[in-house]
């Protein structure tokens, strides 16, 4: 395993910025799966020994995996993902930390931050042993536990080198009532080895309305039978053309004031 990886200490921000229509696959009909891009560099492979791979479902929701790489945080870094999510549900992150040692512990270090049409933000923070936890959970003295309900284990492996290991999602709840524009992790993390990992994100939208269907009072099936739509068919419908009222014959001598007798 390649452990430079995870003991990046320099400052700086990654950014990726593409619309939806750019940036997502659509996969199920409420999900917006986003492809993590150019700035994933570190592959999954060399993580997990047969983790999870392309268009994939996880925790009940659809993520692209495609490129094979995550996405590594080091002190201070971030990175952001810009688009246009009408009436955004949800986001969801495939989150976990690297070279999480044991006095990391309850320690946050680093957020989720959620912009939206209207300028207005909402920050999740991530806390060590809260809703974010090694991910090489067999790599020992590192913290191995989630309490937080919002994140939870959506796949189980082993690593490259035989320990076990864990991916799991981060879950964002939102009203759905704000078109989403923006999500941003951010590591805020000062010190130490530590590293945030972010192998994938997909946003929640409202599933189209279903086009409106026929009523039907016939008995089971019996409206789609053939003679039943012969009965409806337009040749049998009464016509709609509008009729000229029949005139009056007009009396020819009460119009030049004569009248005969």
């Amino acid at each position: 395993m390649n452990a430079a990886i995870f003991t990046k200490s320099a400052k700086g921000l990654i950014l990726a910025s593409g619309l939806i229509a750019a940036s997502s696959i659509m996969g199920y009909a409420q999900d917006a799966p986003v492809a993590l891009g150019a700035q994933a560099t570190s592959p999954l492979s060399a993580m997990y020994s047969g983790g999870p791979s392309g268009i994939t479902t996880l925790g009940g929701h659809s993520f692209d995996l495609t490129a094979g790489n995550s996405i590594s945080l080091g002190n201070g870094q971030s990175v952001s993902f810009a688009g246009s999510w009408a009436n955004a549900t949800g986001a969801y992150l495939l989150l976990n930390s690297a070279n999480t040692y044991l006095w990391y512990d309850q320690t946050v270090v680093g957020n989720v931050t959620l912009t939206f049409s209207d300028g207005t933000t909402q920050s999740t923070d991530l806390m060590v042993g809260g809703n974010l936890r090694e991910w090489r959970t067999g790599a020992g003295f590192t913290v191995n536990l989630i309490a937080d309900p919002a994140a939870a284990q959506v796949w189980s492996g082993t690593a490259t080198d035989g320990s076990a290991a864990v991916i799991d999602m981060l879950t964002i709840s939102l009203d759905g009532t704000k078109t989403l524009t923006s999500v941003t992790v951010n590591d805020t993390n000062g010190w130490g080895a530590l590293a945030i990992l972010l192998a994938g994100l997909t946003i929640s939208t409202p599933d189209p309305a279903p086009a409106p269907q026929p009523t039907c009072s016939r008995p089971g099936n019996s409206c789609n039978t053939p003679a039943a739509e012969n009965s409806q068919a337009q040749k049998w419908l009464p016509s709609t053309t509008a009729t000229t009222p029949a005139t009056a014959p007009i009396d020819k001598h009460t119009t030049n004031g004569h009248h005969s007798k």
